[in-house]
């Protein structure tokens, strides 16, 4: 009995299962391990977010440049911001009213 298909060698079938080995290896590193895929994604996720609030703060940076250069140019807004800071004009007298305060919520008595 002669066998008519050739069987490939021991040491070709390791070598082959060793490249399959170090290719999954190397994939589940590229996807999980410590600079892969979902780090990656993390961090874009991140730089994102510092970016918007960057963006955000340099809007309000931008307001109170606006608001700053307002108060420097008008007197009227001047005038207007002071007073709705307390001040007044030289010989004027200022009464501040305390705004309302609502009264303290208490829990309603306990039903026996």
């Amino acid at each position: 009995m002669v066998r008519s298909r050739r069987r490939t060698s021991h040491g070709k079938e390791i070598y082959y299962i060793l490249c399959i080995l170090f290719i999954v290896g190397f994939a589940l590193f590229t996807i999980f391990g410590r600079v892969g895929y979902l780090e990656l994604k993390k961090a874009r996720l991140e730089l994102e977010t510092h970016r918007d609030r960057v963006n955000a703060l340099k809007q309000e940076n931008q307001q109170r440049l606006q608001t700053i250069q307002q108060l420097k140019s008008d007197k009227g807004t001047l005038e207007k911001y002071a007073r709705e800071k307390g001040y007044g004009k030289e010989g004027e007298i200022v009464q501040q009213v305390p705004e309302e305060q609502a009264p303290p919520k208490t829990p309603p008595p306990a039903r026996k």
